[in-house]
């Protein structure tokens, strides 16, 4: 990561997460422990969603109001423009999380559902909110970033994605054309390995300060192969559509935020 805005420094923490210690070239930091899991079986309302997200999919990009590419232009989402302009102000409040990371829980800890995905703990995350559900504690500890997130119309998820050196998450398709993953560049290995993400076969890196915008019904795969985190702040928010593309994108949210998928992740979170 970047130390400040110059110099690249990395640190590591204690176990217990709380003090960071300095890392010099004579001690070098060990490999952290990683912890695998096994995926729960999924709902029967999950299961049927999935069958059916084809052809609802179909007219969720008839109703788009931006086109259907697989990756998106940053200004076709106007509601991202505040975070773009004060990303530093994102990083700032990050650092010191990344100092103590290792206390941080893995992506899938927070949501089990996704462990096909995040069987381990090498891909960390940092909820602010998930569903209307906010992490309390969590935004308390960032709340110039909470703040920002509370002023985006139509959030859906937004957690900081910490995806450790060694990661990589296989290919996969996410649920619906109904929202679109936003991943703001925070700390972005620049140094020699692999990393980047593959949507629909094309490769894509991140840019530290910059939005990469995409469809994640689309195939995608993602590799950390450097020696360093990468970070980005990771939202879902609502595709521009027209109107009942819009209510039915409603009905969705509805939908899955009573499903146990979501409760989960309400749970781990402490929302």
């Amino acid at each position: 990561m970047r130390d400040g805005y110059g110099t690249r420094s990395r640190t590591n923490g204690r176990e217990d997460g709380f003090e960071p210690t300095a890392v010099s070239n004579d001690n070098p930091p060990q490999p952290e422990a990683r912890e695998r899991y096994t995926r729960p079986r999924q709902s029967p309302l999950i299961r049927m969603g999935k069958r059916l997200r084809a052809p609802v999919n179909r007219w969720f990009a008839r109703q788009s109001l931006i086109g259907d590419a697989p990756v998106l232009r940053a200004d076709h989402l106007p509601c991202l423009r505040e975070l773009h302009r004060d990303w530093r102000v994102v990083r700032e409040e990050l650092l010191p999380l990344l100092a103590e990371r290792r206390s941080i829980p893995a992506f899938g800890k927070i949501s089990p559902d996704h462990r096909r995905i995040a069987n381990s703990s090498a891909w960390k995350s940092f909820f602010f909110e998930g569903y209307g559900f906010k992490a309390r504690q969590n935004r308390a500890r960032c709340p110039q970033t909470a703040a920002m997130l509370d002023r985006i119309p139509g959030l859906v998820v937004a957690f900081f994605s910490i995806m450790e050196p060694g990661t990589h998450v296989p290919r996969h398709r996410g649920l619906t054309k109904a929202w679109l993953n936003c991943h703001l560049g925070l700390s972005v290995p620049a140094g020699q390995g692999r990393c980047e993400m593959e949507v629909d076969g094309k490769p894509v890196r991140w840019i530290e300060g910059e939005w990469l915008v995409f469809d994640e019904t689309n195939a995608h795969e993602v590799w950390n192969e450097t020696c360093e985190p990468r970070v980005v702040l990771f939202l879902q928010v609502r595709r521009p559509m027209r109107w009942p593309g819009r209510l039915a994108a409603r009905l969705l949210y509805e939908i899955i935020r009573r499903t146990g998928f979501v409760q989960d992740v309400k749970k781990a979170i402490g929302a």
